[in-house]
This record gives C-alpha cells, structure tokens and sequence, in this order.
C-alpha cells in the first residue's frame, strides 16, 4: 500500500492539490436544518439599531440609512441568539456598500453610532464582524486574517446575499453563498447571547433580513455526518480523500462528491454480475 500511494503522489505539487470543502461541525450541522417553515421571524429592532436608521412600519425586514456625514450606523435584529442554529440571509446590494460594510454577529451592549468613517461592527469586545469591502474579520478593534481564508481577498466579491450561520451550541459563527460554506468566521462565542447586525456608511443604503431557518433545541449530528467529519480530519486534500482504501462512494462521500446517475447504475452492474 505504501508503495502505491507513493507511485500516485510522485511528481505532484502542491498547486496541483485540490484543497477539500469547509467540513466542520457547524457546515453539516446547516445541513441537517429543517426546510420547512422557519420556526421563527426576524426583523431590524429599532431600540438597537442608530437613531440615523429608519425601519418602516410596514416592512420592518429592511432598514434605511439616512444620508448623515461623517457618521457609521448600526443595526441589529430583534432576535437574540443563545442555543441552537441559525440560518439568517442579509441582502445588501454592493451598489449601496461605499467604505465600511459590515455584516456579523453583536451583543447587546453594543454602540450604535461611530463618528466618521469606519467598520463599527467588530471594533469592541462585544460585537464580531465581516467587513465585505476588504474580505477582513474583525473583532475588539483587531483584524483576525482574511475571510474567506482559501480566497485572495483582492479577488473575491461579496454578491447581494449572504446567508450567515450562527451555531450556539458550538458559539461558532459562519457565511454562506447560495449553497458554499465559506468556514467558520468566528469561534468561542458559546455561552453568549448575539443579534444578527451590520453597520454601515453609505447614505440611502437599504439592507434586507430574512430568517431562513433553523432549531433551538440541540440536536447531534448523524452518525454518517459525525464520521464523515472524523475521516474529513485525516486528509487536506481531495485526491487524497479519492485515494483513500475504501469504496469509491465512501471515497466520494468524504470528499463531497455526490454520486451519479451512471455511477450508482455501474455499482448495480458490478453487484449483479458477483
């Protein structure tokens, strides 16, 4: 066996290496969430969110910045979050971002207002934030490295909406795009009860919320989930987890490959003509 793997790596490099998916506990447990209903709503919460905000009556989902100078805003939902998992999708168009965009997670006792310019999400101990202009994660006044961490951040481009996950139970907070989890953004936040917030720059900016889904009770991972993600701990590389000595389902199943048509249709060939 050494001896083959040995052959299969010769003369490879790195760049040539495909680096796996996220697979955490956080990224599976989202897809183990109900699709039904969503057990709850969430909208903006004027008593947390600036006086320079306006939230109308009738679609309290999506806040509106006034045009003040020299001014960041904060907004947070009504909804606080301190069991289970959640998915919440903000939708901010890039057209009405400016300087400082910031989408995250906040305590309570966060500031609502900043003077000047800046990325007021994620400048205290108490609030954790994306800044979607320069790919940065914030926390306590502090750049925390690049997010998405496998992507240049010059050449990503935060679209429209963004899906954040926030899983208490592990106090771990992540973003999605459309069906990609793009890691866990932020750790260490068990215990603690945050709000869905964003603060912002640009004047007219409007910025929707919308509660996908999730559950509050705690509830494990499946077996087959709990040993994807032990496998999944063992390699760092796609074609490693292909070249693993196991089934080639298995093999795809460790390294998020669905399985087609035409390999079920061949694995039933095979099993018939034993």
């Amino acid at each position: 066996m050494e001896a083959n793997n040995n052959a299969f790596w010769e003369g490879r490099t790195v760049d040539q290496m495909v680096t796996l998916p996220e697979c955490t506990y956080t990224s599976l447990k989202s897809l183990e969430l109900p699709t039904a209903t969503p057990p709850l709503s969430s909208v903006w919460d004027r008593a947390k969110s600036s006086r320079n905000i306006h939230i109308p009556d009738s679609e309290p989902t999506k806040l509106h910045r006034h045009p003040v100078a020299q001014s960041t805003d904060l907004a947070m939902s009504d909804t606080g979050f301190f069991k289970g998992t959640h998915i919440l999708e903000v939708e901010w168009p890039a057209t009405m971002r400016g300087t400082h965009a910031v989408i995250g997670v906040a305590m309570q006792e966060m500031p609502l207002n900043g003077t000047g310019y800046t990325n007021l999400l994620g400048s205290t101990e108490s609030s954790w934030g994306w800044d979607i202009k320069r790919n940065e994660l914030l926390h306590n006044d502090q750049i925390l490295g690049n997010y998405p961490r496998d992507k240049p951040k010059e050449t990503f481009a935060a679209p429209e909406k963004i899906k954040c996950i926030i899983d208490m139970g592990q106090g771990i907070v992540g973003f999605k795009i459309d069906d990609t989890y793009l890691g866990d953004a932020f750790t260490e936040l068990k215990g603690k009860t945050v709000f869905l917030a964003v603060s912002a720059v640009w004047g007219h900016a409007e910025i929707k919320v919308q509660y996908i889904t999730g559950e509050e009770n705690y509830t494990p991972l499946s077996l087959q989930a709990m040993t994807k993600l032990s496998l999944r701990s063992l390699v760092s590389f796609e074609e490693q987890a292909l070249s693993l000595p196991a089934a080639p389902p298995l093999q795809r199943y460790i390294a998020d490959k669905e399985a087609t048509d035409s390999d079920n249709q061949a694995q039933e060939n095979d099993q018939q003509s034993i």
